[in-house]
């Protein structure tokens, strides 16, 4: 069923617990994932119930997801989430079955989610796909004098203005996904070049990289930038897109593949659908 508003209240509570609090992470999910977690829109959480009491619950954020040939409706699936004395009981399964025949019903064409247990998800219907690449790079000398800020309104204004020309596969985004904060990070910086960023998830001195994008001739000043900053910087880009070919061309960067990002299709078109080549960014992502 749909949450309430007396739901999300009761509901919040336990997610904090389960991803933030119970992991020594600090603000709650509320405050990380703002674009998703809404007490105005608590509909977008799914729920079961078992004696009147909240047994699982999941997320869903619906996303619009624009391709050079079309737009896409989406749902994006995260903090799925069952009571610790409930587990094993298939409960959770069972959300997500209702939740999948929920969104095709409603008419969304796909949906993804970012899992470390694929093999869970994989039972359900749902395809790990994932094109995306983790680098990380230690710096000898960090260089905290160089400037970086949070996003503001005309940042976001300008980036958004960009995006369309360098990222023809994206989702749409509102202003308030600017404000994402995914574990471990307690603060989102912005390194802006002429014709290039980066947007930066800061925590005592690591940086991880939510997202780089920008003409390629304004690459290297900003990863200048970028290297000189953080003590240690970990990067999350597209494998094989201009940013990350451009980086694979620095010294003491190490990759790795990423494997966690899985796609259902829920519509005929999304059966037929290039998921090996989309790549959703952090701040998109819950």
């Amino acid at each position: 069923m749909s949450c309430s508003v007396a739901d999300f209240d009761a509901l919040l509570p336990l997610l904090d617990q389960e991803f933030i609090f119970a992991r020594g992470r600090r603000f709650s999910l509320q405050q990380r994932f703002p674009a998703a977690l809404d007490r105005r829109h608590p509909q977008n959480i799914q729920l079961a119930s078992i004696a009147g009491i909240i047994a699982s619950a999941l997320v869903t954020k619906p996303a619009t997801w624009v391709t050079p040939e079309r737009s896409w409706r989406a749902a994006m699936i995260g903090m799925v989430y069952t009571r610790p004395e409930l587990r094993g009981r298939g409960t959770a399964s069972a959300l997500l079955r209702a939740t999948q025949a929920k969104l095709a019903q409603e008419g969304f064409e796909f949906a993804m989610l970012w899992a470390a247990q694929p093999d869970f998800y994989n039972r359900l219907g749902w395809l790990g796909i994932d094109c995306g690449s983790l680098g990380s790079v230690h710096a000898a000398a960090p260089d905290a004098s160089q400037a970086a800020m949070p996003p503001g309104a005309a940042d976001i204004a300008w980036i958004e203005a960009l995006r369309p020309q360098y990222a023809p596969e994206r989702a749409e985004r509102a202003e308030n996904a600017y404000a994402t904060l995914l574990p471990h990070a307690n603060r989102v910086e912005l390194l802006r070049g002429d014709a290039a960023y980066a947007i930066v998830g800061c925590d005592n001195g690591r940086g991880y990289l939510y997202e780089m994008l920008g003409d390629l001739g304004g690459l290297p000043a900003l990863w200048t930038r970028l290297a000189a900053r953080y003590p240690a910087l970990y990067l999350n880009l597209r494998r094989g897109a201009p940013e990350q070919r451009f980086l694979s061309n620095q010294a003491g960067i190490t990759w790795q593949p990423q494997r966690l990002a899985m796609w259902l299709p829920l519509s005929r078109a999304a059966r037929a659908a290039r998921f090996a080549d989309w790549y959703v960014p952090f701040l998109d992502r819950i």
